[in-house]
């Protein structure tokens, strides 16, 4: 409980750390209103839904981080009931998965015909843009990571079937993921915005590997081509950097035959080498955007991430980002 109390704490310390949160609360705004401004921010922020507030009073606090492609919220809030009806979202970033990692309290969602209950420690997911039904009878509080769906169907297949499922934090990789996104949660005002960036690709494959053990067996079929292709993505991106890279190269260090490779990607209207490419440029924009390496020569940055033509490089920045590295750059450090 005092480890909670201290992620809510440390992460209310914004001003001092180059980490930034967005925060919202009910403290702010006289009690009549509290109620109609809560449903506004989170039918904006997370999903439109209906509100039965507690008879004590409303009181709710979010802290939200920008996480690279995902969103961290810390969030503390008094006794509360939030039911999601059918109807389309709104917003684009609400076509997302969240992640609940509980802290205090307890917490009971209803979903796709599952029910789960939560202690502190706990885990589970849920689709944002179904009917969903949470209830949560004492003060509590909670960790939502908000996945985009299209990143997390491309890494967890049938991941449709893995809503309101209960993964423990107490034991195994549920234990291993909860205690990251937690530390992560914990220390994000004591990291500059590029370190605490880079731990969400980590805590996106440790969400990973925690859905696939409570995934329904009658999927496993499927999940075989899920996890031979997150074990070439793993090691293409551990070997980015290597500008002698081939598909010889990732065959021999996944075990997977070409053939079967090439068959994976295929299911996601690529190739192999295509997907290297993107991920090379993906990787030199971010150092490129990023104020750690606001020094460092363009081409260094292209060399690092396994580009050995210049021209190649440049070339394929403009196609796929729309401008060229150096106006980048400089639209990254005019912000």
């Amino acid at each position: 409980m005092d480890n909670d109390i201290n992620i809510l704490h440390n992460s209310t310390t914004l001003a001092s750390s180059p980490t930034q949160a967005v925060k919202y609360s009910t403290a702010d705004f006289a009690p009549h209103i509290r109620l109609e401004w809560l449903k506004e921010v989170i039918g904006r922020e997370y999903a439109n839904v209906e509100i039965t507030p507690p008879k004590t009073g409303v009181f709710n606090e979010m802290l939200i981080y920008s996480w690279d492609k995902l969103r961290l919220s810390v969030i503390r809030s008094n006794e509360i009931t939030l039911q999601r009806l059918p109807h389309e979202p709104e917003l684009i970033s609400q076509d997302a998965y969240f992640a609940v990692v509980h802290l205090s309290g307890n917490y009971r969602l209803q979903q796709n015909g599952r029910e789960v209950f939560l202690k502190p420690g706990d885990m589970t997911l849920y689709d944002a843009t179904l009917p969903h039904h949470i209830r949560c009878p004492e003060p509590f509080a909670k960790l939502i990571v908000s996945i985009p769906r299209p990143l997390l169907k491309e890494r967890v297949s049938g991941i449709e079937h893995c809503t309101a499922l209960h993964i423990p934090g107490h034991l195994g990789i549920g234990s291993v993921a909860t205690n990251f996104i937690r530390s992560c949660a914990d220390k994000a005002n004591e990291l500059n915005a590029p370190e605490f960036s880079t731990l969400s690709e980590h805590a996106l494959d440790l969400l990973t590997l925690a859905l696939a053990t409570v995934r329904p067996a009658s999927i496993n079929l499927s999940t075989s081509r899920t996890v031979a292709l997150h074990r070439v993505k793993t090691f293409v991106e551990h070997h980015l950097s290597d500008s002698a890279l081939t598909p010889a190269k990732v065959s021999t260090g996944t075990g997977l035959s070409p053939r079967y490779i090439n068959l994976l990607f295929h299911d996601e209207d690529t190739s192999l080498m295509r997907y290297v490419w993107r991920r090379r440029l993906e990787r030199c924009r971010q150092d490129i955007e990023s104020d750690a390496h606001a020094g460092r020569r363009i081409s260094d940055i292209a060399f690092r991430w396994g580009f050995n033509d210049l021209s190649h490089f440049s070339r394929g920045f403009r196609l796929l980002f729309g401008c060229s590295p150096t106006e980048c750059r400089e639209a990254a450090h005019q912000k």
